[in-house]
């Protein structure tokens, strides 16, 4: 086998958007994502993460907050996937032979009163399918609860580079279960499209708690996040991408500031399958007790 083919097995470019879209503006956000995506393509990028809702912008329009009802904006912005936004992103992703994690809001084609925050997953085999957010931030503060639903499942998505999955803020930042459940599926990346606003401590939040879950999970995990002001939020960005780094157990590889850029590095999936040999946490979980417990607490809480 050439070296270089062998040399594609074992590597992946891993890419984020530190991302400053135009609020409620689907149509230049799309633009932008599009020219995103050719410049990560030229920079030699395999996996592109955008970050939460960067199709539409994050924030709900006013009426979500003062009347607590679904928003103007997500209801319009919301498509199905695969749709149009999603398809043209896959005319691209084709021709570059680039896969992309693209934040957006999403309705059921069945249901269209049925809408999600949910990242696309898009590739050179065109588009693979959503997550859906699981744990939507509550009020008073956010406003998510008013305009989606919670999803409903913990999917992995196969890639040329192995499975890949996907948490979105809430999910990553305050349920590490989920975080396990997808190594355990095999997911060697682990994609965090997020919209965190600025408070005291966040930036630290963002680059430590990412690097807190590759060790702790013992897998690559790359967080993306808005930078600037968006309707009322602003953002601090520090997009950031960590993971094994035999000897090190972790290290950060690469972080955003707070500026719109992309971040990226060059990951080696060899590293991770023996850093997940040496640690052999998959082999030694007692996962029979903790399914029991949390089962336990399921009953006792309703």
């Amino acid at each position: 086998m050439p070296q270089e083919t062998a040399r594609k097995k074992e590597l992946v470019t891993v890419g984020a958007v530190n991302w400053k879209g135009e609020w409620g503006n689907k149509a230049a956000n799309l633009d932008k994502i599009k020219s995103k995506i050719r410049e990560a393509a030229r920079l030699g990028i395999d996996i592109l993460c955008f970050p939460e809702l960067a199709l539409s912008g994050y924030e709900c329009s006013e009426e979500a907050g003062t009347e607590q009802r679904p928003c103007a904006l997500h209801t319009e912005a919301a498509e199905t996937i695969p749709g149009p936004s999603t398809e043209e992103i896959a005319r691209l992703t084709r021709e570059l032979d680039i896969y992309v994690v693209v934040g957006m809001p999403e309705r059921e084609a069945a249901d269209p009163k049925a809408r999600y925050i949910s990242a696309a997953v898009v590739g050179p085999e065109g588009v693979l399918g959503s997550y859906r957010k699981l744990h939507l931030a509550t009020p008073p503060t956010w406003t998510e609860v008013y305009c989606f639903r919670p999803g409903k499942e913990l999917p992995a998505f196969d890639t040329r580079f192995g499975p890949i999955g996907i948490q979105i803020c809430a999910d990553f930042w305050k349920y590490p279960e989920a975080v396990r459940i997808l190594t355990l599926k095999g997911a060697n990346i682990i994609f965090v499209p997020t919209g965190s606003a600025v408070s005291p401590g966040k930036t630290d939040m963002m680059t430590h708690a990412t690097a807190a879950a590759g060790f702790q999970y013992v897998t690559y995990v790359v967080t993306a996040n808005h930078v600037g002001k968006e309707r009322t939020l602003s953002y601090y960005g520090h997009s950031t991408i960590a993971g094994p780094r035999l000897p090190r157990m972790c290290a950060i590889y690469s972080q955003g500031a707070d500026d719109e850029e992309i971040i990226w590095a060059t990951l080696s999936l060899e590293n991770l399958a023996l850093a997940r040999k040496s640690s052999q946490v998959s082999e030694r979980g007692n996962w029979s007790l903790f399914s029991r417990e949390y089962q336990k607490l399921t009953d006792s809480t309703g």
